[in-house]
C-alpha cells in the first residue's frame, strides 16, 4: 500500500491514524530499551534506518512492512500490530481541504489505549542491569540476591533455530576455593574487557583492556536477546577454566549469563577472552576482575532460591 501523505501546514485538524500509530511505535522502541535506529535496521535486514526514523515520526503512514520491521526489531507481538495497522489504514481521513475560520473543527478522536508492557522482559532486564552494576562495582562480602522466575519459552522452532542449537545447558556450579588467601573481602579491580552489537555471528572475541593478576578472579556476564537454545562457553588464550554460575531465559528468550574463573592465569593486553553462543539477535558481555574472591555459588545452592549469586572471601565463612 502506498504511503499516506502529510497533512498541509496551516490547517487545524484533528491527530491522524498516522501520528496515533507513531505514538504507539515510539512507546513501543521505549519499552525495548530504544535501540538505535540503525541497529533496528540491522536486526530488521531490509528497511533502512532513514525509514523506521520517518515510521516514527507520524508525518505519513508507513507501509505494512516498514511497520512490520519496525515490530520485529523492538520485539513486538506482529499480529496485534497488524491489526492496529489494518485499522489505521482504513480509517486515515483524506488530506483536508483549508475552510473558512467559522468551519467547526472536528473533536480528536480518543487515542487507543496502550498495553501493558511484558512483564517477563521487563523482570529479565531488571535482573541484567542489577546484576551488572553489582558486578562493577564488587560492594561487599556478597552480591544481592536477584530473584526472576522466568516464564515457560517459547519454543526453538518458532523461532527458527536449529534443532542443533536446542542442547541441554549445563547445570549451574558452585566454583572450589582458590585464589588470594587472607583477603579481607572481595574487592573490583577493573573492566578487564567488553563487547555488545548486534549481528548474525555466534562468538565474540574481546581483546584484554587491563593487565590480571595471577591468582585473582575473572566473573563475565552476558546477556542474549532473541536468542536460540545452546551452549554458551568462555574461554581466554591463557587455558582458564570458564564455569557457569548463573543462567536464565525469559519467555521472549532473552538470556542472561554469569561464568567464573577463580586462580585466574596472569593476563596481558596481548591476550584475549574469547565467547561462543547460539545465535542472538544482540549479545552483551562484560568481563570483571575481582581480587579475595575463594568462591562463587548459585544463591539456590545456598538457600533453595533461583537467581542469586553469592561471593564467598577466604577470610570467612560462607554468607547466609
Amino acid at each position: 500500500m502506498a504511503e499516506q501523505k502529510s497533512k498541509p501546514e496551516g490547517v487545524s485538524q484533528a491527530p491522524t491514524a498516522a501520528e496515533h500509530l507513531a505514538t504507539d511505535l515510539r512507546r513501543l522502541r521505549l519499552e525495548a530499551g530504544q535501540p538505535s535506529f540503525r541497529i533496528m535496521a540491522r536486526t530488521a535486514g531490509s528497511i533502512s534506518h532513514t525509514t523506521l526514523y520517518e515510521a516514527a515520526s507520524g508525518s505519513r503512514l508507513p507501509s505494512w512492512p516498514t511497520t512490520r520491521a519496525f515490530v520485529r526489531a523492538c520485539g513486538g507481538d506482529e499480529a496485534e500490530w497488524h491489526r492496529r495497522w489494518n485499522a489505521a489504514a482504513g480509517t486515515e481521513p483524506p488530506a483536508p481541504v483549508p475552510v473558512p475560520a467559522p468551519s467547526p473543527v472536528p473533536a480528536p478522536r480518543p487515542v487507543e489505549p496502550l498495553p501493558a508492557p511484558v512483564r517477563g522482559r521487563s523482570r529479565l532486564r531488571t535482573y541484567a542491569l542489577t546484576l551488572l552494576v553489582g558486578v562493577a562495582l564488587g560492594i561487599g562480602a556478597t552480591l544481592g540476591l536477584l530473584t526472576v522466575h522466568a516464564p515457560a519459552a517459547h519454543s526453538a522452532e518458532a523461532l527458527g533455530c536449529p534443532a542443533e542449537d536446542d542442547a541441554a545447558r549445563p547445570a549451574p556450579s558452585a566454583q572450589p576455593a582458590t585464589g588470594h588467601a587472607g583477603a579481607d573481602a572481595p574487592s573490583w579491580i577493573s573492566r578487564t574487557a567488553s563487547d555488545q552489537q548486534a549481528d548474525a555471528s555466534t562468538e565474540a572475541v574481546l581483546p584484554v583492556l587491563a593487565p590480571v593478576a595471577q591468582g585473582d578472579a575473572l566473573v563475565v556476564t552476558i546477556m542474549l536477546t532473541s536468542t536460540c537454545p545452546g551452549a554458551v562457553t568462555v574461554t581466554d588464550t591463557r587455558g582458564d577454566r570458564f564455569q557457569i554460575i548463573e543462567d536464565v531465559t525469559d519467555s521472549l528468550r532473552h538470556r542472561v549469563l554469569m561464568l567464573t574463573a577463580l586462580g585466574a592465569s596472569a593476563l596481558t593486553t596481548a591476550d584475549s577472552i574469547r565467547v561462543t553462543y547460539p545465535r542472538a539477535g544482540t549479545h552483551h558481555v562484560a568481563v570483571d576482575e575481582f581480587r579475595g574472591v575463594s568462591a562463587v555459588r548459585s544463591a539456590e545452592g545456598a538457600s533453595g532460591e533461583a537467581g542469586g549469586t553469592a561471593f564467598v572471601t577466604a577470610a570467612g565463612p560462607a554468607p547466609r
